[in-house]
């Protein structure tokens, strides 16, 4: 064993802005989060309020929602850095992740929101004991989100230390702490009311930023043709269809496992599908997922344009490599954008990560204060109790986030993609068969969600903890015995493994029990 190095994740090798107009945009949209969360905290009178927002929520407002808690930092931080690295093997996430929002939608939308109508479901795992009428699939619902949540609220919050350096100034470290604790209050205060109006604005930045940056980017790098010779004239793999991550044979199964994780696994993430919860009425539903699904493609552009040009530019010796791959995206902004667009885009991802991180944080703690109790059978009856009990959970959520950011040193990307995968793993068998399809039962949900955490943690989340405490050993040992290239997603084996497990049990364990009568009429719908 080898002492593990009390040190932060990342080195302080970004730059800062010192930049007024900069400044000013940040100080600005922190103050406008800030207010916005004291709004929510007035409005929020109920756990339902906390959690749904009592069901109040337009058409707009939802597709902007549903897009921007699934791009957050990990487009601005994670999704620069993996292009840069890897060249064009991440764009099979951000050029499928699009259908992803299409086929949520079809396959979840109407049910889901049904179900929040016919029955008093307040979080995912209340919607899977309805379903499946089983306290063991609701306790392990709630079990996967809190896993889920913490590897992919460390994703949102290693961004977050990056943005409060390059706009305060600040070192990373206190940018990791100070920003976690704005983070934490905003989320006590506001709940799921402060968050979607603030990804509503920030959505609408973000947008409009990217194609500023898209701009810029291709400029900076000469434009495609000399974008593309430069690279190509580096390493051909990095403008290949399927790029540089690994050899050629990983490359192209890497880029078909993101492909399958990230446009089957959308319909799994929680604090996407149970969005629909909120939806003011059915009809709304119609037009979210093409505005959704565009939206995110127009916003991938910044991870595309910068982290291509970037690298384009370092291997033509036009600039030096002084930043590590995890600095090129607020890199670009700061250094070759104008004040007014990196202002924005910088402004927008305290946003961003602000309200995605308050959608991680309200799913986690309601399935520390709500769904395991309540599948104990020690349920919380007082409603405001109910409510302070989910604050409360806030933090200690927060705190471990914070912890597995101040270890590890995993890329922000690779917590992401690891984030997703628990999700996809337990969420996409239980949930989208399961709403989908009458034989599905709750020996195949059980089944499923312990199958895909299982992969999940064994080949993931445990060697990714003791190598960050000091057991290399352990960690080299437990990830040689993955039987795939080390690039390759395990959340897109937990994904077929869970699906193949739920499909399987549910086969050889149907009785021929009905359906209650509501539930049987909403899946036939």
């Amino acid at each position: 064993m080898t002492d593990a190095a009390v040190v932060p994740l990342q080195a302080e090798g970004i730059p800062v802005a010192d930049d007024p107009i900069i400044l000013a945009f940040g100080a600005v949209y922190l103050l406008i989060v800030v207010l916005i969360g004291a709004w929510g905290y007035v409005r929020t009178q109920t756990t339902g309020d906390f959690l749904i927002t009592g069901k109040s929520v337009g058409t707009w407002v939802l597709a902007m929602t549903a897009f921007s808690v699934i791009q957050s930092g990990f487009g601005f931080v994670g999704g620069p850095e993996l292009v840069y690295a890897f060249g064009t093997t991440p764009l099979w996430i951000f050029f499928t992740a699009p259908l992803g929002f299409l086929l949520t939608w079809v396959v979840l939308a109407k049910r889901l929101r049904l179900l929040a109508d016919i029955r008093n479901v307040l979080t995912l795992a209340d919607g899977m004991y309805v379903r499946y009428e089983s306290d063991w699939v609701r306790g392990l619902t709630g079990l996967a989100v809190i896993v889920g949540v913490i590897a992919y609220l460390a994703t949102n919050l290693a961004a977050l230390q990056f943005v409060m350096r390059a706009i305060f100034g600040v070192p990373v470290v206190w940018g990791l702490f100070g920003g976690a604790f704005i983070l934490l209050l905003y989320s006590m205060l506001g709940g799921m009311i402060a968050g979607v109006w603030t990804d509503f604005l920030q959505a609408l930045t973000m947008i409009t930023g990217a194609v500023f940056v898209f701009a810029y980017a291709m400029s900076f790098g000469g434009g495609m043709e000399t974008i593309s010779r430069n690279l190509a004239t580096a390493d051909p793999a990095l403008v290949s269809p399927f790029g540089a991550m690994g050899g050629a044979t990983t490359a192209v199964l890497v880029g078909v496992a993101w492909w399958i994780l990230f446009s089957v696994g959308a319909a799994g993430q929680p604090h996407l599908i149970t969005k629909f919860y909120m939806s003011r009425n059915l009809e709304i539903l119609k037009w979210g997922a093409p505005i959704a699904a565009l939206s995110y493609a127009i916003s991938s552009l910044i991870a595309f344009s910068a982290g291509l040009s970037m690298r384009a530019m370092v291997e033509a010796g036009e600039i030096g490599e002084t930043f590590s791959a995890s600095e090129v995206g607020p890199v670009f902004v700061l250094e070759h954008t104008p004040s007014l667009v990196a202002g924005l885009i910088l402004a927008a991802l305290l946003a961003a990560i602000m309200s995605t991180s308050d959608s991680f944080l309200n799913i986690g703690a309601a399935a520390v204060s709500r769904d395991i109790p309540r599948a104990m059978g020690r349920s919380i009856e007082d409603d405001r109790t109910e409510l302070r009990v989910t604050q409360a959970a806030l933090a200690g959520l927060t705190v471990l986030a914070t912890g597995v950011v101040y270890f590890s040193d995993a890329l922000v990307g690779i917590l992401g993609t690891i984030g997703w995968g628990f999700f996809a793993a337990a969420f996409v068998p239980v949930v989208v068969f399961g709403m989908n399809w009458k034989g599905a039962t709750k020996e195949g949900a059980i089944a499923a969600i312990v199958g895909g955490l299982t992969v999940n943690v064994f080949y993931s989340a445990v060697p990714m903890a003791a190598e960050a405490a000091g057991y290399d050993g352990i960690a080299g040992g437990m990830t040689a015995l993955y039987p795939y290239p080390d690039v390759f997603p395990v959340g897109t084996v937990a994904l077929l493994v869970a699906v193949v497990l739920f499909v399987g049990v549910s086969l050889t364990t149907q009785d021929g029990t009905e359906l209650p009568a509501d539930l049987h009429a909403l899946l036939e719908r």
